[in-house]
């Protein structure tokens, strides 16, 4: 069966994120990398999360607020840099998630940079507005 792909480009998630979290590709671009990364929070791929993230993440914590929450939709609201001969990037997003009965927005401006030529998350540079 196939299923629509979390990050909302309107592809199945095998043509779309489906093939990052399997390791068959990579994402060539910084937005690319964080649909994915959305799309692996939505899935509760937390491996995928943890080796995108420049520094290791606490995959515990990750795990534990995954369980917690339901992903709801994703928007793009910029990118700036982050082609795919670029080495750094910004994307700025909205993603909405469902927690104790609520919909809460997470808005956030997320650094990316390149490195021997795959994308990583860069949580030191990223900050919510």
């Amino acid at each position: 069966m196939q299923i629509d792909c979390p990050c909302g480009l309107g592809k199945t998630y095998d043509e779309c994120c489906g093939k990052y979290h399997k390791g068959d590709a990579a994402p060539t671009t910084a937005e690319a990398l964080m649909r994915s990364r959305y799309s692996a929070y939505a899935m509760k791929k937390v491996d995928y999360i943890v080796h995108t993230a420049l520094v290791l993440d606490n995959k515990t914590a990750i795990e534990e607020w995954m369980e917690r929450v339901k992903f709801v939709k994703l928007e793009i609201v910029r990118t700036q840099r982050g082609k795919a001969l670029d080495k750094k990037g910004v994307v700025e997003f909205k993603a909405w998630f469902e927690a104790e009965g609520k919909i809460e927005v997470l808005h956030e401006v997320s650094a990316f940079v390149k490195r021997k030529g795959r994308w990583f998350y860069d949580e030191s540079n990223s900050f919510t507005p």
